[in-house]
């Protein structure tokens, strides 16, 4: 070995995080450094197309009798230390040494951390993984001291940054640019790939298609070649979509899906063998989930329809399988989750229901098993969720109270799982929603920060996660709403602005995920609502203008979900239409701003006749016509201005029969403002 070779970095670990090592090592250097950073200076020279050599095999040295002379020559031409921190690591006395050179030799600036295992700063030191020269700085003597440091460092963990982003925070580190520049560079370069991937994925897809069909003369031979087709097709929505996803280019598999499509419904069922149909279920899954991350709920219908044809004709053949329980029952949940972003919702819940006897059939026959009663809390969850929905939210609390029972039993008996905790946090929330809707505000806003903790614990100092950031940015938004409920507005817009800013870099770094936008839009008009409630029409002229420009385009990716077409464009309108009124500076300015709301109440009256007992629909519409009954006032048209409060007052009542749930707060506003102008006009008209 020539140790008078320079290398980029020295891998420092313990023996036992050997095989972390050698990935490492790999994937270091291997990686291609995007072509326009190549030169750029860094800390220690131009940045090189590659970084290699890595010095990493300090066992090399360890039969020389100038061992510790040696790693000192390595560490002195090595540019970087990085550090694999476990609590191995932690304990290891090589490990420390070799920190504490390296930061003697080129201070601390170029150690670099990487966590496999254990925790950062942990109160029990056994799962301490930060050994103690990380952990503090030296002092003026060159040991370490007492003055505690902040290392930040990448986490390899599935539960911190994971295996891509932690390899690109190193990088980062040694090309001394950001993250997000390097994520972004490296997408560039990673995008031209992925196109010719994908490319010759479908070109082998059409090929192994043709194989399929004409080997169909041949029963062992078409079997053999239908495998493989849906063998590559399911590897493309499965390894190709986990690459395109963090890069926001679902769109690329679009061709797969269609192809894909007509191959399963030309084939029959009934006839293919159960590892055929297993396959072809999970592809489907995959395909359906596909289009449901992009918005668009027909297709993905269709998929799941087919898949749940395929679960079935498997349960049927081994009725008492879990297994075959199992995967109908995930069929069955996705069923009832598109019928109900479609607003069908007593299709919905009889699909909840099914998928509730399922998941009950599962704990019957392994009551002991953890998946099981995992799954009867879904199901619970799924059936409290369109309980809810149809305002029967009595029903549904007591379906999550059940559910919550069983996903904080979960979570107790594994703290750091942190799927668990995520479940945990989620039901708090939900249950949440139910306090709401029965008006017990304290109630909903305990469990709102209980679910905010959750989610804080569960990061534990680590640098957020695209999940964790969106459910805090959803919690954000629910706590306002609470707020806004207890008439305390400018806190609600505390809120609400931290949850814009924490969604916002989600929806440009993912643009194909369409609940970040729709969820966005609803962030913004809350906080138009907000601005109103504190007299502030140009910061609610802002926040709707936004609104309006999500709802917008989410309609155009599906006219077809009834949530984006009614409740979040309407209520987009609405409240644009309010702002602008509220910024008239005299009567005809005013006139002028309420005119778009005469046509905005037709369009939603006529989504009303189509589901006369969505509340929420109901209030966007009977806004609409409030506004719209107040620029036919101030038009001299008085009749026609109490026809359209009269709409509102009726649609608010018609929503209202529904279920045993009064209307929330905002509705009944809404009906006390049009009662209190028919009767205003009752009165002037005498």
């Amino acid at each position: 070995m020539d140790l008078n070779q320079r290398y980029w970095a020295f891998l420092s670990y313990s023996h036992t995080d050997k095989a972390w090592a050698d990935w490492l090592h790999r994937a270091l250097e291997a990686y291609p450094v995007p072509r326009r950073l190549v030169g750029r200076e860094t800390a220690v020279g131009g940045a090189p197309r590659h970084f290699k050599p890595i010095f990493r095999d300090r066992e090399d040295l360890a039969a020389d009798p100038d061992l510790m002379e040696r790693v000192q020559r390595v560490l002195e031409r090595s540019a970087f230390l990085i550090v694999i921190c476990s609590p191995d690591a932690a304990a290891s006395p090589w490990v420390e040494s070799e920190i504490v050179r390296f930061k003697r030799l080129h201070g601390e600036g170029r150690v670099l951390p990487v966590i496999v295992a254990g925790e950062p700063f942990a109160s029990d030191e056994a799962l301490e993984c930060f050994p103690q020269a990380l952990r503090f700085h030296l002092d003026t003597e060159g040991a370490v001291g007492t003055v505690p440091a902040e290392p930040a460092a990448a986490d390899l963990r599935p539960e911190g940054d994971g295996r891509r982003i932690a390899l690109l925070k190193l990088l980062a580190g040694m090309l001394g640019c950001g993250l997000d520049e390097l994520i972004r560079r490296d997408a560039q370069r990673r995008h031209g790939q992925l196109l010719a991937i994908t490319a010759a994925s479908l070109a082998g897809m059409v090929l192994m298609g043709g194989l399929t069909a004409v080997a169909l003369a041949a029963r062992h031979e078409a079997e053999t070649q239908r495998a493989q087709a849906e063998g590559l097709i399911e590897f493309m929505l499965t390894d190709l979509g986990r690459k395109l996803e963090p890069a926001g280019r679902l769109d690329l598999l679009d061709d797969v899906a269609q192809r894909s499509m007509a191959y399963y419904a030309a084939q029959n069922g009934a006839q293919l063998d159960a590892s055929s149909l297993g396959r072809r279920a999970r592809v489907l899954h995959l395909m359906g989930d596909l289009r449901e991350k992009r918005g668009d709920l027909d297709v993905a219908m269709a998929f799941f329809q087919q898949a749940a044809k395929s679960t079935a004709e498997l349960l049927a053949r081994q009725p008492d399988d879990p297994q075959r329980i199992f995967d109908h029952a995930q069929s069955v949940y996705w069923l009832g989750d598109i019928a109900q972003r479609r607003g069908q919702l007593e299709q919905a819940q009889t699909q909840f229901q099914t998928y509730k006897q399922l998941a009950d059939r599962l704990v019957a026959l392994d009551p002991a098993k953890d998946a099981w009663r995992a799954e009867a809390a879904y199901a619970d969850n799924g059936l409290g969720v369109v309980l809810l929905k149809r305002h029967h939210a009595d029903q549904a609390a007591e379906a999550f109270a059940s559910a919550l029972q069983i996903l904080q039993a979960r979570a107790l008996a594994a703290p750091r799982d942190r799927d668990r905790q995520w479940d945990l946090a989620q039901m708090h929330a939900w249950s949440a929603d139910a306090d709401l809707a029965r008006g017990r505000l304290a109630a909903a806003m305990t469990h709102r920060l209980t679910e905010r903790s959750i989610y804080d614990a569960m990061q534990g100092g680590r640098p957020a996660d695209a999940a964790t950031v969106y459910s805090h940015a959803i919690n954000r938004l629910k706590v306002a709403a609470i707020l806004m409920a207890q008439h305390q507005p400018a806190a609600a817009v505390r809120e609400l602005t931290q949850a814009s800013a924490e969604i916002g870099p989600l929806m440009i770094a993912q643009p194909d995920v369409v609940d970040y936008r729709e969820d966005a839009a609803r962030i913004d008009i809350l906080l138009a609502r907000a601005r109103l409630a504190q007299h502030d029409p140009d910061a609610a002229s802002a926040a709707a203008g936004q609104a309006l420009s999500l709802a917008e385009a989410l309609v155009r990716t599906d006219p077809s979900d009834v949530d984006w077409q009614g409740p979040l464009l309407g209520s987009a309108r609405v409240v644009a239409i309010q702002a602008t009124a509220e910024q008239a500076r005299d009567a005809d300015a005013r006139r002028l701003a309420l005119q778009p709301a005469v046509d905005e109440a037709a369009r939603l009256s006529r989504l009303v006749q189509a589901l006369p007992h969505d509340r929420d629909m109901a209030q966007a519409a009977a806004e609409a016509e409030l506004l719209a009954g107040d620029d036919l006032d101030a038009a001299g048209h008085v009749d026609q201005a109490r026809a359209a409060w009269v709409a509102g007052v009726q649609v608010l009542t018609h929503a209202q029969a529904d279920g045993p749930d009064p209307l929330d707060a905002d509705s009944q506003a809404v009906m006390v403002k049009a009662e209190a102008r028919l009767a205003s006009s009752s009165t002037s008209r005498r």
